[in-house]
């Protein structure tokens, strides 16, 4: 049994500029609904209060809780599509199971905000987590060089204050100079400003842009 080692390129299923919209819409509206939310936040610090908080707070501050978990659950949606189109247009299997554990996760965020518990929780680090890996691991559908170099920066930066905060906890020196929320940032930020310029990737390429590589692989 042969193992998909990379993406397959199916001119006839060509969903690829479709998925790469749809990360488009889905990060920009994310990030234009966190600013919205921010400013109808009385006393909101980037610092000190992370992104869940604008949406789960107890009472909740409104319109900025109604705002944050729509367009969060929004967002995960979106990406269930589009990743649903990239394994329709036979791209890397890898990349589309962290995509979608990613996209649960932030969907998870959305409905079960921070008084939820530990639902919010663990659908926070299976995002970030998730969302990390995805960056990382998205050179398997046949990025060029400049955009792989972006994704491994992009991709660790994230994955290293993760792996810090389980080893160290969150006493660590990151989190006390940067805030909880400011250390959140740190996370969240790079990941998605990654699959926004990936969408833009993705809806701007042609058919020909798909490397096939089952032997020797990109790496």
């Amino acid at each position: 049994m042969k193992i998909q080692r990379g993406s397959i390129f199916h001119p006839e299923k060509d969903y690829y500029k479709a998925a790469g919209i749809i990360l488009l819409i889905a990060t920009v509206q994310f990030f234009m609904a966190i600013n919205l939310a921010e400013t109808q936040y009385p006393g909101y610090s980037t610092s000190t209060n992370t992104l869940s908080d604008l949406g789960g707070t107890l009472p909740p501050v409104e319109p900025s809780a109604t705002i944050f978990n729509i367009s969060v659950t929004l967002m995960g949606i979106l990406a269930l599509v589009a990743v649903y189109l990239i394994l329709k247009s036979g791209g890397c299997r890898l990349f589309s199971a962290c995509l979608l554990l990613a996209a649960l996760g932030v969907v998870g965020v959305g409905l079960f905000p921070i008084y939820a518990g530990d639902v919010h929780t663990y659908s926070s680090f299976i995002a970030f987590l998730f969302g990390s890996l995805t960056v990382l691991f998205s050179y398997r559908l046949g990025l060029n060089i400049p955009m792989v170099i972006v994704s491994m920066v992009t991709g660790l930066i994230p994955l290293g204050i993760i792996i810090g905060t389980l080893i160290m906890g969150f006493d660590n020196p990151l989190i006390n100079y940067l805030g909880m929320g400011g250390a959140e940032r740190f996370v969240v930020y790079p990941t998605l400003l990654y699959i926004t310029a990936l969408g833009g990737y993705l809806a701007s390429r042609g058919e020909d842009w798909v490397k096939i590589r089952f032997t020797d692989g990109y790496f």
